[in-house]
């Protein structure tokens, strides 16, 4: 979607929508929030019905006048960001539906809220909803409103020149952020181990990007025993993807993201029974979201030296697979039985963590992961849980999360966990005892792979992928970590 901004003189013409957003004190508002160019409108509509309520919607077509679309906000007092958002996604529905492929924004003036945060809520909400993976509908059938996406959304801002930047910025998140779920969406007979590396590669078109894939040969050299072991009953080869961002060369500082990159979970010789195993071309959404969050900053040309290291392989069922029982050998040299081959993720973490910590020396590693069901259980798909062992990087997460509505909420990382990752035979063992606490105690095996770098783990299990739309988030696949680890850049330190 193209966002322009625009000086605040209209001139709206017949066939043009405009879309208008009323709070349930819109009676006090009438006479600044309806333009010059929508005065009509007190004499030919009746709104006495609209009470305001947040996402109520009325639609109005007029001939000899411009249509309008007039969007509910709720209480003036209660209006933040994130419901500017929620409530531009209904902007989306009424012009899919009635196939409107322009909109004039007439922004609302909300009290104590700055013009350009309104306008970057209402462009984000209108550009990260309006979305649809229909790469493979043969038929684009009119009734499928999916299909019709609006193409752009017209701006009328007092700081223009500053709106534009705004625009700017939030086109290139929230066309990454879509690639990302598209990257999630698609099969994982398209979107396997090897295929993501060569679309990393092809990142080094931006300028600041460098890329280097390590193949399975490499990777055996590294001693990487836990990724070779979760690949082995896979046709593909485990890739390594250490994609680099060199935003200021003048600094040493830098900061690493991680993600997990099972393109496929099958569960192996745990095999995910039926209704847990068909969207596990998911189990990557970690991945996705690191390479697109490098992709955004090396876009935006922001000032900062970032890496992301990126374990790719998937967990299929073979004569050749991993076994429950198994030990390997992981990177930093510990043993590890596997007690459930189904805890694949946070093998391959382990290897990349410490391989990250070891030899590229970042000042920070976030690791994001679809890791554990345990976290579905306890935050449904609302919010995503955040372990760590750093307060400081722990505040900045959940402030990105709180700025992106990315949300994320910390559990404890207490020592007396690692009892429950005791092996009788190993170091270290890949699962707990029974289901207690899982998502702490799958934070806990990777902070085991971790020595002095602070460093934070993100479980987006619930987050990373939708039952349902919620708003501006679409089924399926959400994107969740490009925005947040964008937010999170411009935090730390140069």
């Amino acid at each position: 979607m193209k966002l322009v901004a625009k000086p605040a003189v209209y001139n709206l013409k017949t066939n043009d929508t405009a879309v208008i957003f009323l709070s349930e004190e819109h009676d006090n508002e009438l006479d600044n929030q309806i333009i010059p160019d929508l005065s009509f409108i007190k004499k030919r509509a009746d709104l006495s019905s609209f009470k305001g309520k947040s996402s109520e919607v009325m639609f109005i077509p007029l001939k000899s006048f411009p249509n309008i679309i007039i969007i509910g906000l709720g209480k003036e007092d209660k209006i933040t960001k994130e419901a500017l958002r929620e409530n531009a996604s209904v902007v989306v529905s009424v012009c899919k539906k009635r196939n409107i492929p322009k909109v004039h924004i007439v922004l609302p003036v909300i009290k104590d809220v700055d013009e350009l945060d309104v306008l970057s809520g209402i462009a984000e909400g209108l550009s990260l909803s309006n979305y649809a993976f229909d790469k493979y509908k043969s038929s684009k059938d009119e009734d499928e409103v999916s299909m019709k996406k609006i193409q752009e959304a017209w701006f009328y801002c007092v700081k223009t020149d500053e709106a534009a930047k705004v625009l700017k910025e939030i086109e290139i998140v929230s066309e990454n952020t879509n690639l990302c779920k598209d990257l999630i969406n698609e099969s994982s007979e398209v979107s396997n181990p090897v295929a993501i590396a060569r679309l990393a590669k092809k990142f080094t078109k931006i300028k600041g990007i460098t890329c280097r894939v390590y193949g399975k040969s490499d990777i055996e050299k590294l001693k990487m025993g836990l990724l070779l072991a979760v690949s082995k009953g896979s046709t593909y080869p485990p890739q390594l993807v250490v994609l680099k961002y060199n935003g200021n060369p003048k600094s040493k500082k830098k900061i690493a993201v991680v993600g997990k990159g099972i393109t496929y979970d099958s569960g192996g010789m745990n095999l995910k029974p039926s209704a847990s195993i068909e969207d596990m071309r998911s189990d990557m959404a970690g991945a996705a979201s690191c390479l697109y969050a490098v992709r955004v900053a090396a876009q935006l040309k922001l000032k900062k030296n970032i890496i992301a290291v990126i374990p790719l392989c998937e967990n299929m069922l073979s004569n050749k697979s991993y076994r429950a029982g198994d030990v390997f050998t992981a990177y930093n040299g510990k043993n590890v039985e596997v007690g459930n081959t189904d805890a694949e993720g946070r093998l391959i973490l382990a290897d990349a963590v410490a391989y990250t910590e070891k030899v590229l020396k970042p000042d920070y590693i976030v690791d994001i992961a679809t890791l554990t069901g345990a976290c579905l259980i306890c935050f449904g798909e609302i919010i995503a849980a955040l372990l760590s062992n750093n307060d400081a990087l722990a505040d900045m997460i959940f402030n990105s999360g709180e700025a992106t509505g990315e949300k994320v909420w910390r559990l404890p990382l207490d020592k007396d966990y690692e009892e429950l990752i005791k092996s009788d035979i190993a170091d270290v063992k890949n699962t707990g005892q029974g289901r207690n606490a899982g998502t702490i105690v799958g934070a806990t095996f990777i902070k085991k792979f971790i020595k002095d770098v602070a460093w934070a783990h993100i479980d987006i299990a619930g987050t990373s992928w939708f039952s349902k739309a919620r708003g501006y988030k679409p089924k399926y696949a959400t994107g969740y970590g490009v925005r947040l680890f964008i937010e999170l850049f411009k935090m730390i330190d140069n």
